[in-house]
């Protein structure tokens, strides 16, 4: 099979092919909208007469998600997914955006309402490019950043697990897709660290498994009382309920948070004050872990990390982060993904297991589910 055909951002928005798709954005001649007298990008200083993918179309009378919305207080958001959306319309929905990433594998939930998955998970090599692991009907995504296993949360309410993550999941779990507990009534998951899981339940009760420290042991045990608001689990394996000044913990560990202030790692804040922060991670950078780098999303769709700007601005609605590599995948708001960073395994699904150096797309727009329910 050929190796599929990968576009960095330049490339991408001097395409001269328009294609016509339901979800697509508008395609406009920069030139003519944007007095821009530079290479390609709007007012990016070129002299190139190139065509801009401009989103999800303003004119169309179905709602179409175009930003993410920021958790809040009463409103706090899990890692692995995005449910609620800014539609062109000025109004706001539900929908089910999702996508998790690992040292050696990275999973999204496509269009045609398959997780798919590159590279491996819990023993699993899904190959170079992006393929089916036979789960529908997902909401969220989990794979634990060790690669050991992964994690789904359906919108029947139940939470299947596969891998050789024993600590997490107990003795029985295997390579196949098998429930973590008979629940189903359970609304989100989340973990800190690959010796836990918790999961909690639409009534606000949280049940926690895993060993370690602390040992909640297996099958899930209830934590804490019922009519919790949130959950979200440290890097220790802590549990912590109904606390309001996290609103998001971090993609794969959890060392940030979402908070009132921005994104807070280890004590210090990035990103606005102003409760615009979506999600974000910390990742390593090119020094290693002792010199980590920082990236957030933001409600108008821009990813931002310490090193400077990432993906296009004003398109992403969905980050997906690696602690313990430098890799970043954002899902846009036409379906496409885009990839950055190091490709163990070939988790971007590229075809091969060379690092992008640039944001490049490794999944043609409508690859991704982005609608609203």
């Amino acid at each position: 099979m050929p190796a599929p055909v990968l576009y960095n951002d330049r490339m991408w928005r001097s395409l001269a092919i328009v294609v016509v798709c339901w979800g697509c954005g508008k395609v406009t001649d920069n030139a003519a909208t944007d007095g821009a007298t530079g290479d390609g990008a709007a007012g990016d200083g070129s002299t190139t007469d190139a065509l801009e993918i401009d989103g999800p179309s303003t004119d169309a009378a179905v709602p179409v998600p175009v930003t993410a919305v920021a958790p809040t207080v009463g409103n706090a958001m899990y890692q692995g997914t995005q449910r609620d959306f800014r539609t062109q319309l000025g109004t706001t929905c539900r929908g089910r955006v999702a996508a998790s990433m690992g040292g050696t594998g990275f999973c999204y939930l496509a269009a045609d309402d398959s997780v798919k998955c590159a590279g491996v998970v819990g023993g699993i090599n899904y190959g170079l490019t992006a393929s089916s692991t036979g789960q529908t009907g997902v909401e969220q995504i989990m794979v634990f950043f060790l690669d050991n296993g992964m994690c789904v949360t359906k919108t029947d309410h139940t939470v299947w697990c596969m891998g050789s993550n024993t600590n997490a999941f107990g003795s029985t779990q295997t390579q196949t897709f098998a429930r973590w507990t008979a629940r189903n009534d359970l609304a989100a998951i989340g973990s800190g660290t690959w010796d836990q899981i918790c999961g909690i339940t639409s009534t606000g009760q949280v049940y926690c498994g895993g060993i370690g420290s602390p040992n909640f042991g297996n099958p899930p045990i209830a934590v804490g009382a019922a009519f919790q608001t949130s959950l979200w689990v440290d890097g220790s394996g802590m549990a912590h309920l109904s606390e309001t000044s996290v609103l998001r913990p971090g993609e794969s560990r959890t060392e940030c948070q979402v908070r009132a202030n921005g994104l807070v790692c280890g004590g210090t804040a990035y990103g606005p004050t102003n409760g615009t922060v979506v999600a974000g991670s910390q990742i390593q950078g090119a020094g290693g872990p002792g010199n980590p780098t920082v990236c957030w999303l933001v409600n108008d769709g821009t990813v931002t990390c310490t090193t400077g700007p990432r993906f296009a601005a004003n398109r992403v609605l969905f980050l997906a982060a690696d602690y313990y590599s430098d890799s970043l995948c954002a899902i846009y708001t036409d379906g496409s993904v885009w990839c950055i960073g190091s490709n163990s395994n070939g988790k971007f699904g590229t075809g091969n297991t060379a690092a992008l150096t640039t944001e490049t797309m490794v999944a043609p727009a409508g690859s991704a589910r982005v609608r609203c329910d």
